[in-house]
């Protein structure tokens, strides 16, 4: 019995082994390869039923194989009457470009959208039909080889020269609730410039009056009406104009135009919060007074020394010593240094007053007490007067026999 569930246990972590290389394998790629070169592919598009009807999301169906463009770099497909493929169709259809061929064991490996390389769950591209649309006659998806794009009633003709080629200059342009002056496709004031991801932006501030309000616009080429662009791409005669909203708390509103998908948009940039006199004087003024008075007011108080402990002190150890010794004059004048200010401790002994600076054994200003090194001075100058009292007791002594 263990033998036999050793080996199902085996068999089990070797399907899994393998079923976890096939995943690995067959992961999706999430960024071009080093050696990408579109011009060696093939492409098909896959989506939903409102685009492809009962083919939906079938990305080996040969039905949907891209047309290439070889002078234009583009490859393409025109999808007629989409709006009744299946009776599904409804207001953003999702699609994507498929690699033909990147690997056969699965066919979704290498894709991309609108965007670039498209992998992970809501990586789908998405035609915008718009929400007042019930049918579209031709639903055209184009691929450059790097990203999708898509446009309505406008299909893709070969051999027709893209609106973008060669050098132009884009102006945004729109009604009076934006642009001041409106509809005025040459506004210096409302030229684009190109930015490294090759997008054209201009950035017009709004007011709290323009707050809450929609817009219209289009980005005109050259400063003319002969092309301009709204936001699905279209730049026939006549398009409709891009709809644009200005959100409250709104500083300006950015238009950009996409010449990778002949795109015009917008985007609404956020009311920035301004710092208060009061915010900014907070971190100045406060520590700078703090600061410089605290250290300067609070020393000068403290630092005078304290003479009256050290009198007393003084005076206390001269009543001390002449209290104990007071058996001849002689001994009484001795001991009246120490009431003169601070001796050294050695020449009191001697006689001799010293009225500089005190050396160790001195009386302490500080604590006004008597420091060790004076205890034991005094205990010595005591014993030497008691020594000289009997002294001169003897000699009186012999004197008087």
């Amino acid at each position: 019995m263990k033998k036999l569930t050793g080996v199902l246990l085996s068999g089990l972590m070797a399907t899994s082994m393998c079923a976890s290389a096939a995943i690995s394998a067959s992961a999706d790629v999430t960024e071009l390869p080093a050696d990408w070169n579109p011009a060696d592919w093939s492409y098909t598009i896959v989506g939903d039923a409102g685009l492809l009807g009962d083919s939906a999301w079938q990305p080996e169906n040969d039905d949907f194989n891209m047309s290439y463009d070889e002078a234009a770099g583009v490859w393409y497909i025109n999808l007629n009457g989409v709006a009744n493929k299946g009776d599904k169709f409804y207001y953003g259809a999702q699609y994507k470009v498929v690699v033909r061929g990147w690997d056969a064991s699965n066919p979704w490996e290498f894709s991309f959208n609108e965007n670039g390389v498209a992998y992970g769950i809501d990586s789908n591209s998405i035609v915008d039909f718009g929400e007042e649309a019930e049918e579209a006659d031709v639903v055209t998806i184009m691929f450059d080889g790097y990203k999708t794009s898509s446009r309505i009633d406008n299909p893709y003709t070969v051999g027709t020269p893209s609106p973008i080629d060669g050098d132009h200059t884009y102006f945004a342009v729109g009604d009076a609730n934006l642009f001041d002056p409106a509809w005025t496709p040459n506004d210096p004031k409302f030229q684009m410039t190109q930015g490294e991801d090759g997008v054209y932006s201009v950035v017009i501030p709004v007011t709290e009056e323009q707050w809450d309000s929609p817009f219209e616009y289009k980005v005109a080429q050259d400063g003319t009406w002969a092309i301009s662009f709204n936001d699905e791409g279209n730049y026939e005669d006549g398009a409709p104009n891009g709809l644009g909203f200005i959100d409250v708390n709104s500083e300006a509103i950015k238009i950009t135009f996409d010449p990778a998908t002949l795109k015009a948009g917008f985007e609404c940039v956020a009311k920035t919060e301004v710092p208060t006199e009061e915010e900014t004087d907070a971190p100045t003024d406060a520590p700078t007074e703090e600061v410089t008075d605290a250290p300067t007011d609070e020393p000068t108080g403290e630092a005078p020394s304290e003479e009256t402990p050290t009198e007393v002190a003084s005076s206390d150890a001269t009543e001390d010593a002449s209290s104990t010794t007071n058996p001849t004059s002689d001994a009484t004048d001795s001991t009246a240094a120490p009431t003169g200010g601070s001796t050294n401790a050695t020449g009191t002994a001697g006689g001799n007053t010293t009225g500089g600076s005190t050396s160790s054994g001195t009386t302490s200003s500080a604590t006004g007490k008597v420091a060790t090194g004076d205890s034991a001075a005094v205990a010595g100058l005591l014993a030497v007067v008691m020594l000289a009292g009997g002294a001169v007791v003897v000699a009186r002594k012999r004197i008087s026999e």
